[in-house]
């Protein structure tokens, strides 16, 4: 077992990252782009909510830092920040699954 911390001055942001997560739709959203990065229409396909909803999802997800974005034109793609992001969103695919 690891007996790694998180530095005081991190734990507001570990903070964040976990309430990104702690929400359905949110978790659903980032199980698709754990390994990929998909536009805001491809995530409506996906989930079945208005666009609205998912884009007031994915820029919650994005000021709590586990988004991140990027334009081509007039389309926007969304993907997850880090790969320590997508370890811990693929874990609780596996774990849940």
């Amino acid at each position: 077992m690891s007996t790694e911390h998180i530095a005081p001055e991190n734990i507001s942001k570990a903070v964040n990252g976990l309430k990104a997560l702690a929400h359905p739709a949110r978790l659903v959203i980032l199980c698709f782009l754990q390994d990929k990065e998909a536009t805001v229409n491809e995530i409506v396909d996906l989930t079945g909510m208005s666009q609205s909803a998912v884009s007031q999802h994915l820029s919650k997800m994005k000021s709590f830092g586990v988004l991140k974005d990027r334009r081509d034109g007039n389309r926007v793609f969304y993907s997850l920040t880090n790969e320590h992001f997508a370890n811990l969103v693929s874990s609780l695919c596996l774990i849940y699954n």
